[in-house]
């Protein structure tokens, strides 16, 4: 692949309770954007950039989209005055990545972030952060309902929590994994399957495959697509290419935002995105 003019990468977070979704963008290299998605009326806030790696599997969407938690690593050789470590957890105001709360970890050597419920957060421990606090309303949660115990737990224990409390099953677990997502009101099945792990792979190591079953059991190969799901409100949305795409039908796609013409800028978080939301 010409990196130089490979489309950028995508991974999407939607909220459970709001018409909300979260789209972290990636590319160039070790850069990050995120992008708020109001899923009613598909309009978009593009946010902050940051410098830095993102893990999308270490991250999660709070269920009223207010709060995003992510596991952050820089290059040591960018450290900045008064940063204690490469890598990080936050929690932010998307679009921005202005922590309200951040641990330092060191290392890679760590699951992430989880918001479990509405009013509880998950990081693996139940110490205070070492920048900022969190509000009286969110509490650390002590456990998760998923244990990871494979070589891969660090990037699965995050990631699986979020399939399953998102209405995912797990259909068969080998090296990576199958996963079946039914539509609400329709007989149709979305699967996402886990082909394993190449650190080879551009854009990032994991190595996955999308499908739309029917109630026939014809499948539906959906060919390029890199994060599939049903929006809130009912629709297929995807990512391929570096876009965010509606399935209207087998052969109609409507783009809802190309995201690869954006370049990294500088840009401050405002006042809003510096303090903590309400809990509604």
């Amino acid at each position: 692949m010409d990196r130089i003019n490979a489309p950028c990468r995508l991974h999407v977070f939607l909220a459970r309770d709001a018409p909300i979704g979260v789209v972290l963008r990636r590319g160039p290299a070790a850069w990050a954007r995120l992008s708020v998605w109001h899923t009613d009326t598909d309009t978009f806030e593009h946010g902050q950039w940051i410098h830095a790696r993102v893990f999308e599997r270490r991250s999660d969407l709070s269920a009223d989209g207010s709060l995003f938690i992510a596991f952050i690593r820089t290059n040591a050789a960018r450290l900045r005055a008064g940063q204690q470590a490469d890598t990080w957890i936050a929690i932010s105001r998307p679009p921005y990545f202005h922590a309200l709360a951040l641990w330092w970890v060191g290392g890679t050597y760590c699951t992430g972030g989880l918001f479990p419920d509405r009013r509880s957060v998950w990081v693996g421990w139940q110490h205070a952060p070492d920048q900022g606090r969190l509000p009286s309303w969110l509490k650390y949660a002590s456990t998760i309902p998923h244990v990871d115990r494979t070589n891969n737990w660090t990037d699965r224990t995050v990631f699986h929590n979020r399939l399953l409390r998102d209405g995912w099953v797990l259909v068969a677990d080998s090296a990576g994994g199958s996963w079946e997502r039914h539509h609400s009101h329709q007989p149709l099945t979305l699967v996402f399957t886990e082909l394993g792990w190449d650190a080879r792979a551009f854009g990032g190591p994991h190595l996955a495959e999308y499908a739309l079953r029917s109630a026939e059991s014809d499948v539906l190969a959906l060919q390029g697509v890199t994060w599939a799901d049903w929006d809130q409100r009912g629709r297929l949305i995807m990512v391929q290419d570096g876009r965010l795409l509606h399935r209207q039908s087998q052969n109609t796609w409507l783009t809802l935002a190309d995201f690869n013409a954006q370049q990294p800028e500088t840009n401050a978080a405002p006042a809003l995105a510096r303090r903590w939301p309400r809990l509604a």
